[in-house]
């Protein structure tokens, strides 16, 4: 699985020290509240959903079948007998 990540900054345009909490809105957004010790102060993010789906990278086949395969050898490793 691919992933890109995204890139958070406080109005002062430091990166957050903690990430609070993260969260989706009835209307379809997802809100990130973040910490900025510099600001000393709490902030928040919100992005649409569509939105972020736009942003995802593209599937990556050849990495998703390789992690599927160390998956499999890891269960069986573990004695759980898995499907082909």
């Amino acid at each position: 699985m691919g992933y890109r990540a995204m890139q958070f900054a406080c109005c002062c345009g430091e990166p957050p020290d903690q990430i609070l909490e993260i969260g989706l809105t009835s209307d379809a957004k997802i809100v990130v509240h973040c910490w900025c010790s510099k600001c000393q102060r709490v902030f928040y993010m919100s992005e649409a959903l569509d939105q972020c789906r736009q942003e995802c990278p593209p599937p990556d086949a050849e990495a998703d079948s390789l992690s599927a395969s160390v998956d499999a050898r890891f269960l069986r490793s573990v004695g759980i007998a898995i499907s082909a």
